[in-house]
Parts: C-alpha cells; sequence; structure tokens
C-alpha cells in the first residue's frame, strides 16, 4: 500500500530547511512546520488558531498582485520572534484551493506561506555586500583613528612635546594618510574593471628596467628582505602598458615581501615561452617568495575580491584584500595568464605576457601582404 499524499507532503514539508505556515480563509494558523518553531521560538501548540499576522507581515497581499505571469512572485517578509526580535526572510505565499478530500483541506486551508531560510545566491551577494562594508568601514577606521588622535595630541600638547616626536607624530600621519588613499586608489580601480572603464596604451616596452624600477621603489619596504632578479639572456620587450604593468609587477612584488618572514627571499625570474611554431611570443614572469604557504582550498579565493586568507601573518599587515583581485584583472586586460602555486616555505606567482615578435621571427604565411 502506497503513502497517501498527505502523509508525503506532511513529510517533505516537516524536512524542509525552509518554513511552511498554513493558515485558513480567516488568517487563523492551522498548520506551522519545526523549522518555524526553531525560527521564531513559538510551538506548534501556541501558534495554531491565532492570526497570522502575529507571526508575519507581508508587504503585499495575494489580492494586490503577489503573482506575475502565473509565477509567485518572491517578497521580503518580517517574521516576528518570540523574543520581540523580527527576522526579514524571503517568502512566497501561495492560494490553497479548496479540496474535495476534507483531510488536505483541513491541513491546508485559505493560504500557504514559505519562508525561504536560505537562497544560495541571494545570502553569497549580501555576505558578499556585508564583507564589502565592513572591510572597508576597518580598512577606514583604522588610520582615521590613528590620524585624529595624533593630530589632537599635536594640537593640545604641542608647546610640550620634543621636535623629535612632532616629526614622529607627522611621519605617522603621512603614513596613514598614504594608506587611505591607497584603499580608495584600489576601491576606484576595482569600480573601473568592473565597469570596463579604463583605458590601455599598449606598447613595446623593456621588462627588465620595469621589474628594476618596481625593485627599487620597493627597497624601502624590503629593508629586511633580500631580492633576487633573474633575467633570461636577450629578452624581447613585452606587449603591455606602462602603468597596469607597473601595478601588476608593484602588487606581486609587494605581497611576496608581505607575506614571508623578515631575512627571507623574494626572487623575480623572467623567461622566455616558445610556442608551436618555436616563435618566442610570450614572457613568463615568476614571483617567488619563501612565506608561510596557502592552503589548498584557499587557493580558490586568492584572486577574488576582499580575498584575505585568515592566519597570524595576514592579522599583522595592513592590506584589502583588493590587490590580488585588481592584478588578476589586469592580466587578463593585457591579454595574459596568471596563476599561483603553493606550498609551506614557498608560493609561486606566475604572471604570462605577450611577447614582441619580430616580424622576420612570423612564418610568412601568417603575416598578409608578403609574397
Amino acid at each position: 500500500m502506497g503513502h497517501s499524499s498527505e502523509e508525503l507532503l506532511k513529510a517533505i514539508i516537516t524536512c524542509s530547511p525552509d518554513g511552511y505556515v498554513s493558515c485558513d480563509e480567516f488568517g487563523k494558523i492551522v498548520f506551522v512546520n519545526e523549522t518555524i518553531e526553531k525560527i521564531t521560538g513559538w510551538s506548534a501548540k501556541e501558534l495554531i488558531g491565532q492570526k497570522a499576522s502575529r507571526i508575519y507581515s507581508l508587504p503585499e497581499s495575494l489580492t494586490s498582485a503577489a503573482s506575475e505571469g502565473g509565477k509567485i512572485k518572491s517578497q521580503a517578509a518580517i517574521l516576528f520572534r518570540r523574543d520581540g526580535r523580527k527576522i526579514t526572510l524571503k517568502a512566497r505565499q501561495i492560494e490553497i484551493k479548496k479540496s474535495a478530500k476534507k483531510s488536505l483541506n483541513d491541513l491546508f486551508g485559505g493560504y500557504l506561506t514559505i519562508f525561504h531560510t536560505e537562497n544560495p545566491i541571494s545570502s553569497n551577494l549580501e555576505r558578499a555586500q556585508i564583507e564589502f562594508v565592513s572591510t572597508v568601514s576597518h580598512e577606514l577606521r583604522t588610520p582615521l583613528t590613528s590620524i585624529k588622535g595624533f593630530t589632537d595630541t599635536l594640537l593640545k600638547s604641542s608647546d610640550k612635546l620634543s621636535d623629535e616626536n612632532k616629526k614622529k607624530y607627522i611621519t605617522i600621519i603621512k603614513e596613514q594618510a598614504d594608506r587611505l588613499i591607497r584603499l580608495v586608489e584600489d576601491l576606484l580601480a576595482v569600480s573601473r574593471l568592473e565597469s570596463q572603464n579604463f583605458q590601455l596604451t599598449v606598447r613595446s616596452l623593456d621588462l627588465k628596467k620595469y621589474i628594476s624600477k618596481v625593485c627599487e621603489s620597493l627597497s624601502s619596504k624590503s629593508a629586511n628582505h633580500k631580492i633576487i632578479q633573474k633575467f633570461e639572456n636577450n629578452l624581447p620587450h613585452v606587449w603591455a602598458d606602462g602603468d597596469r604593468l607597473e601595478q601588476i609587477l608593484t602588487n606581486l612584488i609587494d605581497n611576496g615581501i608581505k607575506y614571508s618572514p623578515s631575512g627571507s627571499t623574494v626572487t623575480v625570474s623572467v623567461s622566455v615561452l616558445h610556442n608551436a611554431k618555436n616563435v618566442r611570443d610570450k614572457l613568463k614572469i615568476e614571483i617567488a617568495d619563501q612565506g608561510i604557504g596557502i592552503n589548498e582550498t584557499d587557493l580558490q579565493k586568492i584572486f577574488t575580491k576582499f580575498g584575505r586568507l585568515d592566519n597570524p601573518l595576514t592579522r599583522q599587515t595592513q592590506g584589502t584584500g583588493l590587490g590580488l583581485f585588481i592584478t588578476k584583472s589586469l592580466v587578463l586586460a593585457l591579454k595574459g595568464e596568471i596563476f599561483i602555486s603553493s606550498k609551506p616555505g614557498k608560493t609561486i606567482f606566475t604572471v604570462i605576457l605577450p611577447a614582441v615578435v619580430p616580424e622576420v621571427a612570423i612564418p610568412m604565411s601568417s603575416v598578409e601582404g608578403k609574397n
């Protein structure tokens, strides 16, 4: 003997992670599942017979077009908990037609309201937005607190401070202001990248010169690290935008310095890649550090927005977690590729960019207009 429709329906609803509230045509609750009991703190016994409006509020009722084109429209509903708190969840309300089977009619009279406890797309989006606001707020608040504190001290106690302390405090204020500027620039860069609103001036560039320039500019940061540059002989030039190339190299070399212990080495190596026709058409840049390494599971989120990994070293260093997201976006914009490999004591970022290929190196058949 098979299960009755009613038993099957009850089993599905009882096991569902979503909350179900059924009320009769008079708006009185006739059924709630365990999820509703858990969310609200009310027991089914306490709720059955009560007006549905006691535990939830929907902005639109069925009569005000809660369904569109035959589809039940999802809307934000407010659930009232026993402890007085309110929860906002996505909900759908369905009209239950009168059934000839009295038992089913007893269970589902009037309306069924379904509360979605988790919508993966919505929750991921909301989580990303919360994380975005939280991270930016923290990154803004920290330097601003420092700037305000040292400025107040200088204003109130300037006459009591030694010139050495004054200089020290002003230096800290400048460093923190620079940190704020970097954050704003990163946020603007992300905004431009996502809106495709950024200009590229791609030309032939000497990659060695750009790497040396970036290493030189990071020399103060890398006072406790050794940076080694390794270049293959007779390197072709790279096809890239100068500013973007500098930004990519700065982000990756700075990353290697920040996340590896004092006294360790960061190695920047450049080699040439050959295509199937043996043409030297790409340049491979490898930035290797001697840091703590990254777990396999964390490698997936390393290039995501705000993808900072939670470990003791990242907690000690400043950063928005936007650097590698921007870096990957810029590499892709330059028609390149970026990869990461990591194990304890060694992390390597690999960037592949197009090389400048002399016409003589290109097979004749692939060059238009050649005889």
